[in-house]
């Protein structure tokens, strides 16, 4: 009888050591977070601001190129030799330099989208460390890069993140994994 209530004893503690240092595992979809966040907004508007005026400036250099080609290829017969080669090589410049444009408006449009948005997902991310360490969570996982094969609707965090940002959910978010 006093093997049974050690083992018994032990059985108990084990399982109680067992439950004592289970990691609880939440997901949240940060994109869902991030659409949810008014400041997402705003980045966007910059962002598209932005894009419109590389995108105007790379209209009127091809605008500039095309009347100088157009005027290249009707009077091309009068022109001398050197007047010819002179603009050939004005439209080879400017066309090298349409080219380089694109090039600097593409790096600068990234880098540009991803200083605005930095802080957003900061804040975001700084919400969701806040939220797992008010509840106890060891883990959290991002559902909107497809990380997590399966989860319980009960770990979802989204609805604790946004409460912690003080912002009101946009009209039905999906935040369950897509796997699920």
């Amino acid at each position: 009888m006093k093997k049974i209530a050690i083992i018994t004893f032990l059985f108990g503690a084990m399982i109680c050591s067992l439950q004592a240092t289970a990691q609880k595992f939440g997901h949240v979809s940060l994109d869902s977070v991030l659409k949810a966040m008014p400041e997402s907004d705003s980045a966007k508007k910059q962002y598209a601001a932005y894009a419109g005026q590389l995108q105007s400036t790379f209209e009127s250099f091809q605008k500039e190129y095309q009347q100088k080609l157009n005027d290249y290829q009707t009077n091309q017969a009068t022109y001398t030799g050197i007047v010819k080669q002179s603009k050939e090589q004005e439209l080879q410049d400017l066309g090298q330099r349409i080219q380089a444009f694109q090039q600097q408006a593409q790096t600068s449009l990234q880098h540009m989208g991803d200083s605005i948005q930095r802080p957003v997902i900061a804040k975001a991310k700084n919400a969701i460390n806040a939220v797992a360490k008010e509840n106890g969570y060891k883990y959290v996982f991002d559902t909107s890069q497809g990380f997590v094969l399966y989860a319980d609707d009960a770990d979802d965090v989204y609805a604790l993140v946004i409460k912690k940002l003080g912002v009101k959910p946009k009209a039905t978010v999906a935040t369950t994994p897509k796997g699920k």
